[in-house]
């Protein structure tokens, strides 16, 4: 029982992530992240800087911090407290793109989005999303929008994923940091 305990504890700490393992935007910006999955509609707020992506959830909600270069996120909760933990798999590929060599993209063709230049590529099932589809990828590794097909009880779900309001300028420090008088979470 034991030896079970301690591989689930290694399994659950790993990385979700090797830090190679993903197309991290050079530029700094902000944007509203759309997802609609069959009748189904979330907004978010999110930041990027420098290997770090806040996504704002909206008031009375919590807000995540991914950071690429720790593999780690941190959950901040309404109640000023927080929570430090490996990065979730699934979470970071509604913003961030996996390199072609990974996924064995295919390039389609190149596509305005937003007013921005971007080319498209298919992509087949992507390890444990298992989810097939199309994402949309700037020059500067911004991804501004994903389509994939993925089973929810048995049935297919269409899910779009895209981005809108984007806007490339210098993002504060202090929303990537934990704020002030938040305290860890017991």
């Amino acid at each position: 029982m034991l030896r079970l305990l301690v591989l689930l504890a290694v399994l659950l700490s790993a990385p979700a992530v090797a830090s190679g393992d993903v197309v991290l935007p050079s530029v700094e910006f902000t944007a509203t992240a759309v997802h609609q999955a069959g009748a189904f509609e979330s907004k978010e707020t999110i930041h990027y800087a420098d290997g770090k992506l806040r996504i704002d959830r909206g008031s009375g909600f919590s807000s995540t911090i991914l950071d690429f270069t720790t593999q780690s996120q941190c959950l901040l909760m309404v109640n000023h407290t927080y929570l430090v933990m490996p990065m979730d798999n699934e979470l970071f590929r509604r913003y961030v793109a996996r390199p072609v060599e990974i996924t064995n993209a295919h390039k389609l063709k190149t596509e305005r989005i937003e007013g921005l230049e971007t080319t498209k590529y298919a992509v087949g099932p992507d390890g444990a999303l298992d989810a097939a589809g199309s994402y949309w990828l700037t020059k500067t590794g911004v991804m501004v929008r994903r389509e994939y097909e993925d089973g929810v009880f048995g049935h297919n779900v269409h899910h779009l994923e895209f981005l809108t309001n984007i806007s490339f300028e210098k993002q504060p420090a202090a929303l990537f940091a934990i704020p002030a008088g938040y305290k860890p979470a017991k």
